[in-house]
């Protein structure tokens, strides 16, 4: 078949100009006119009432029939036979008549290039969305999308995570064999960090930060944040297995006042700042390798619910000596 053209209806206002281009067609082709009024003339009977429509003209390859098909029309004339067989040479004024745009094509056009366009925008708002929704928290992803700004204080407990040795380990390593066991510790990292309901902040270099009882408030926000910590030191063995990479961590934990916001148009996301922040990173360089090091504000909020060790005072930056506390897991660890 050799495709000469394709007629849009768009409503029943348009079947008469799709009825001229057809009947110019057909006498182009050589039937008569009489007979082309006919034909077209039932094909236009069809037509009304079933808008919007397409009719796509074919030839035959003897060249010997038109074909006209759609859906909608009834078979007698899908088929119509012409006097004589046409050659390559007949071909281009059909094709220019069946491509002339009415007035009725025309508003179809528009309407079909408005529809694609608004899907397309849609599927790429969609995406957009969804990339804001993986970068961000639900929660602000969605005051974002009103307009908010986001500047929050919250009373949270801020994690400190770092992996000790990795440095080492990088230092003569090809670069994608760096990447890719950070990856792998961070993704297990990740999945504690979600089945204790924290949010992850960000990483920083080999560093970890995650926070509980952010974005939106959590009654027990003190008790995640440890038991995340101690989760991630349990994990540390079977990730040494499994990478085969000699390394430990220090977690710092503290809890306090937090402030909270998104910083950024390109690439924006969502950070944490304040006094809190700080001292639970000055706890977690001043850890031990394999423990919990925590405040001893976190120490009171916990109640009697972990074990503790006490660390004794230590000399933390910009707040003097602090009594600080090692933590674990209660002999009778909680499922």
């Amino acid at each position: 078949m050799i495709e000469l053209g394709l007629l849009r209806i768009a409503t029943n206002d348009g079947v008469p100009f799709a009825r001229e281009k057809l009947r110019a067609c057909l006498v182009a082709a050589g039937v008569k006119r009489v007979v082309a009024g006919q034909i077209v003339s039932i094909l236009s009977q069809d037509l009304r009432g079933h808008t919007p429509a397409e009719l796509s003209v074919f030839l035959d390859k003897e060249g010997r029939e038109l074909c006209i098909q759609s859906p909608i029309l009834n078979q007698k004339f899908n088929r119509i036979r012409l006097p004589k067989s046409l050659c390559d040479d007949d071909l281009p004024p059909l094709r220019r008549i069946l491509a002339f745009l009415t007035r009725d094509e025309l508003l179809y056009d528009l309407e079909r290039q408005v529809e694609e366009r608004t899907a397309e925008l849609k599927k790429e708002r969609e995406r957009s969305e969804k990339l804001l929704q993986n970068m961000l928290p639900e929660a602000i992803a969605t005051r974002m999308k009103d307009g908010e700004t986001i500047a929050d204080q919250h009373q949270a407990t801020v994690v400190f995570v770092d992996i000790a040795g990795f440095t080492a380990f990088a230092r003569d390593r090809h670069p994608a064999v760096v990447v890719s066991m950070l990856d792998g510790i961070f993704r297990t990292f990740d999945a504690i960090t979600r089945r204790h309901g924290l949010e992850k902040i960000k990483t920083i270099g080999d560093g970890y930060l995650a926070a509980a009882g952010l974005p939106e408030y959590q009654i027990d926000h003190v008790d995640r944040a440890v038991m995340m910590g101690l989760d991630i030191v349990g994990a540390i063995p079977a990730l040494r297995e499994e990478l085969e990479i000699s390394v430990d961590v220090r977690v710092g934990v503290h809890t306090g006042a937090v402030l909270a916001g998104v910083i950024g148009v390109h690439k924006p996301f969502y950070d944490i700042w304040g006094d809190t922040v700080n001292v639970a990173s000055r706890l977690e360089k001043n850890g031990a390798l394999g423990r919990v090091h925590i405040s001893d504000d976190v120490r009171r909020a916990l109640g009697g619910r972990f074990q503790f060790e006490d660390r004794g005072p230590i000399e933390l930056k910009n707040r003097g000596s602090v009594n600080t506390w090692f933590v674990d897991w209660p002999s009778a660890r909680p499922v």
